[in-house]
C-alpha cells in the first residue's frame, strides 16, 4: 500500500475512532437525550500537505526519479520525460539538437545498460531526442547508478538505468495522460480482481498534418514522420508475500521522404519490442527470491530507391533470458547472490541492392548466435559504527558460436567491485567505489546525428571485449534539516579496445565489405568532477547541476597514435532547473541548460590545383561546435488537483529565446580567381528555435 493512502486510512481511522468513543460517552450520560437526536458525520477529504521528491537517492550517490512526481518538474510539449529529466542530471551531459543518444561522465550511449523491468532497450530514444520511448504515466520509478554498479548488471563498461512500469494493484478504474498539439498519451488502469490489476497506456503523434503544411510544392519534396508506444502490464498478487508481473512494450518510428523531381522516395523505419516475467518471493527471516524471464528486440531499415535502383540496410538485435537472484541477511549484513543468461541473436547492417549500375547485391551474411552468462555475489556489511562497505564480485563470460553450431570463441573474467560508505555525521557522507566491468556486444556508430542508422555486432574472432576500469569518489551533505542537499564527485575511467568505424554509410556498398575490416581498435579514458546543490522545501524548488569533464580517445590509424578528443566531449556541462508553486491553482518551472560544442574535424586551409579546390584538415576532433545553450518555461495551471482526480492545461515554451543551436558543421569554399584566393565559410543549420506547445492533463 502506498504511504500517502495508508496516511487517508490512518486519519479515517482515527476520525472514526473519535466519533465512536463521543457516541459512547454521550450514551452513558445523556441516554435519553441521545434516543431523539441524530448523529451525522460529515464528509470529510484529506489532502497532502507536503509535495513529494521527484528526484530522491542523492546521499547515497544515486539518483531516483520517481515517475509520479514528474509533474513537478519543468515539461516540454506537454509531457516531462523521464530521459530528458535524467539529462539535467550532474555527469549526464547535454547532448544538443539532433542527437538521442544518452552520454553519462564521458561514456558512449552504448557503454550504458538501459533496463525497462530487466529487459535490454538498445534504443531509448524518438527521432531527434524529442521524446523518449517510455510513456511516463505508466512508470513508477527510475533509477541510475554512475558510480557503484551492483554486480548483478553486467554487460556495460558505463551506467546503469533501470526504469519500473507500475507494480502495485488498483481498487478502481481509472484513467490518467494528456492531449497536446503534437502527441497525446494516456494510461488505463483496471482492478481484474481483489488480487490482479492491468494496466494500459499508448501515445501517438500526428505530426503529419503539420508537416504537410510545411511541403514544399517548389521541389516537390514530402515529409512523413511518426511514431507510436504501447505497454501492458498484469498483476497478479496471490498472497501478500508472492507477486507475478507481466509486462509489454512496443514502439515502432516511421520516417519517409519523397522527392519527386529527382525520382527518390527514401525512408527509415525502426521499433523496439520488450517483454518480462519478474515473479517476486518475500520468504521468512528477511529473505527475499526473484526471477525474471525477459525478450527483448531491436531492429531498423534503411531503403532509397531512386529511378528503380533501390539499396536496403537492414540490421537487427534480439536477446532472450533469465535473471534470478536470492537475498538473505546473515552475520549482520545482506546477502545477494544470483546469476543471468542471454542469447544474443545479431544481425548487422550490411547492404541489399537491386539494379544499382545494372548490379544487384544480396545480402548472405550469418547472424551472430552468442550466449552471455554472468554468475555474482554482492555483500552489503556495516563494517565500523560510521562505514558501510558494498562489495561485489561478478564473473561473466560470452560464447561465440559458429553457424555449424560449433563453438568459435570464447571470452570471460571476473569483475570485481566494492565501494566504501563514511559517514562524517548524520548528515555527511564520503563515498569511495571502484569497479571492473566488461562488454561483449559494442555498438557501431555510422552517423553523428540522431537517425538509428547504428548497428550492434558482438565480440568475435577478430572484435575482442571492451573493458573498462572505474573509480569515483564523492562527498555528500544535507543541510538546514534536508531542505538543501550538496553532492561532489569525481570520477576517472579507463577504456581498452574501444571501436570506431572507418568509413562511411555508403561504403558498406560494394561487393568486398566484410564488417570486421571497417572497425578500428583502440584505447581512451574520461575523467572530471561533477556538482549539485539542491533544493527541496519550500515554494521554490530545484537544483544546480555542473560537470567538468574530459574524453579521450586513442586509435593507431588516427591522428597519428596520438590521443584526441572523442566526438562527445565536452568540457562544461551547466543545468539549472527551477519550480515555483504560486498558489494551489498555478505553478511554474524554467530549465537553463549550457553545454561546451561537441568536438569535430574540419579544413583549416584550402588551396587551389587547376580548378580544384583542395582542402587540408586540421586535428581528429581537433575543432568544436559552437556551445549550445537554451531556456525552457512551462506554466502548470490546474482546474482540480486532488489524490484521485486532477485536470490542469500545461503551456510551454522550449528555447525560449529562440537560440539558433546549429545541429552540424559545414564549410563552403568561395574562390577568388582574379586575386587567386579561396575562402572558407562557415554554416551551421539549426533545426529548430522557438517551439510554442499547450496540452491537457487529467487523471480521474
Amino acid at each position: 500500500m502506498k504511504p500517502f493512502y495508508l496516511i487517508i486510512l490512518l486519519l479515517y481511522s482515527c476520525i472514526h475512532i473519535n466519533a465512536q468513543i463521543s457516541q459512547d460517552t454521550c450514551r452513558q450520560h445523556t441516554a435519553k437525550n441521545l434516543a431523539d437526536s441524530i448523529w451525522k458525520l460529515e464528509e470529510v477529504e484529506v489532502t497532502a500537505g507536503r509535495t513529494r521528491k521527484a528526484i530522491t537517492g542523492t546521499m547515497s550517490g544515486r539518483l531516483v526519479l520517481q515517475a509520479d512526481a514528474l509533474k513537478n518538474l519543468p515539461q516540454f510539449l506537454g509531457t516531462a520525460d523521464i530521459i530528458r529529466t535524467m539529462r539535467l542530471m550532474p555527469g549526464v551531459q547535454t547532448t544538443g539538437e539532433g542527437n538521442s543518444g544518452l552520454y553519462i561522465r564521458g561514456a558512449e550511449p552504448s557503454h550504458n545498460l538501459l533496463l525497462l523491468n530487466d529487459a535490454p532497450i538498445y534504443n531509448p530514444m524518438h527521432l531527434m531526442g524529442f521524446f523518449s520511448i517510455f510513456n511516463g504515466s505508466h512508470l513508477n520509478r527510475a533509477t541510475l547508478l554512475k558510480s557503484y554498479i551492483s554486480p548483478q548488471y553486467g554487460g556495460r563498461l558505463g551506467s546503469t538505468l533501470s526504469i519500473g512500469t507500475r507494480d502495485s494493484l488498483t481498487r478502481r478504474i481509472g484513467a490518467e495522460g494528456n492531449i497536446g498539439l503534437i502527441s497525446s498519451q494516456g494510461t488505463l488502469s483496471i482492478p481484474v480482481s481483489r488480487k490482479s490489476s492491468l494496466y494500459l497506456s499508448a501515445r501517438g503523434t500526428y505530426l503529419n498534418p503539420i508537416l504537410g503544411l510545411f511541403n514544399s510544392a517548389e521541389d516537390g519534396s514530402k515529409l512523413r514522420y511518426g511514431f507510436q508506444d504501447y505497454n501492458l502490464t498484469y498483476i497478479y498478487a496471490p498472497s501478500e508475500k508472492s507477486k507475478i508481473i507481466i509486462n509489454g512494450y512496443f514502439g515502432n518510428d516511421k520516417l519517409t521522404i519523397k522527392q519527386n523531381d529527382y525520382q527518390v522516395d527514401a525512408g527509415i523505419q525502426w521499433s523496439n519490442l520488450a517483454s518480462s516475467i519478474q515473479w517476486q518471493l518475500n520468504l521468512r527471516k528477511n529473505r527475499r527470491l526473484e526471477q525474471t524471464l525477459f525478450f527483448s528486440e531491436y531492429e531498423n531499415k534503411i531503403n532509397i530507391d531512386q529511378s528503380g535502383a533501390v539499396i536496403r540496410l537492414p540490421s537487427d538485435i534480439k536477446d532472450m533470458g533469465y535473471k534470478g537472484n536470492y537475498s538473505f541477511y546473515c552475520l549482520k549484513s545482506h546477502w545477494t547472490i544470483g546469476a543471468d543468461y542471454t542469447y544474443h541473436q545479431t544481425h548487422p547492417q550490411y547492404p541489399e541492392v537491386d539494379n544499382l549500375y545494372g548490379t544487384s547485391l544480396t545480402s548472405t551474411v550469418e547472424k551472430y548466435k552468442t550466449h552471455e552468462t554472468g554468475a555474482y555475489l554482492n555483500c552489503d556489511a556495516a563494517l565500523f559504527a560510521n562505514m558501510t562497505a558494498h562489495i561485489g564480485l561478478r564473473y561473466s563470460s560470452l560464447f561465440h558460436v559458429s553457424p555449424n553450431g560449433q563453438l568459435s570463441k570464447y571470452y570471460g573474467g571476473l569483475e570485481p567491485r566494492f565501494s566504501l560508505e563514511y559517514e562524517l555525521h548524520t548528515n555527511q557522507k564520503v563515498i569511495l567505489s571502484y569497479a571492473l566491468q566488461r562488454q561483449y556486444m559494442n555498438q557501431v556508430a555510422v552517423s553523428t546525428l540522431s537517425f538509428p542508422i547504428d548497428f550492434w555486432v558482438p565480440a568475435s574472432q577478430n572484435i575482442l571485449p571492451q573493458l573498462a576500469h572505474s573509480f569515483s569518489a564523492g562527498y555528500f551533505q544535507s543541510i538546514f534539516n534536508d531542505s538543501y542537499e550538496i553532492s561532489v564527485e569525481g570520477y576517472y575511467k579507463r577504456l581498452t579496445n574501444q571501436l570506431e568505424f572507418k568509413g562511411g554509410l555508403f561504403d558498406m556498398i560494394n561487393q568486398q565489405y566484410i564488417i570486421e575490416d571497417r572497425l578500428l581498435s583502440g584505447d581512451g579514458y574520461t575523467y572530471g568532477g561533477e556538482w549539485m546543490i539542491k533544493k527541496n522545501k519550500g515554494r521554490l524548488t530545484g537544483w544546480i547541476s555542473y560537470t567538468l569533464g574530459w574524453s579521450r580517445r586513442k586509435f593507431p590509424a588516427i591522428n597519428n597514435g596520438k590521443f584526441f578528443p572523442a566526438k562527445h566531449d565536452r568540457r562544461h556541462d551547466l543545468s539549472i532547473v527551477t519550480n515555483y508553486r504560486i498558489n494551489t491553482k498555478w505553478d511554474c518551472s524554467a530549465v537553463f541548460v549550457y553545454a561546451t560544442g561537441s568536438a569535430l574535424t574540419v579544413p583549416i586551409s584550402v588551396y587551389m590545383i587547376g580548378e580544384n579546390a583542395i582542402s587540408e584538415y586540421g586535428p581528429h576532433n581537433g575543432a568544436r561546435m559552437p556551445a549550445y545553450h537554451r531556456l525552457d518555461l512551462s506554466v502548470n495551471y490546474w482546474f482540480n488537483r486532488g489524490a484521485t482526480r486532477e485536470s490542469g492545461l500545461n503551456f510551454s515554451l522550449y528555447n525560449a529565446y529562440a537560440r539558433k543551436n546549429p545541429i552540424s558543421l559545414g564549410y563552403s569554399i568561395h574562390t577568388d580567381k582574379e586575386n587567386k584566393t579561396a575562402e572558407l565559410e562557415k554554416r551551421g543549420p539549426g533545426l529548430y528555435r522557438l517551439i510554442p506547445s499547450i496540452s491537457y492533463m487529467f487523471k480521474f
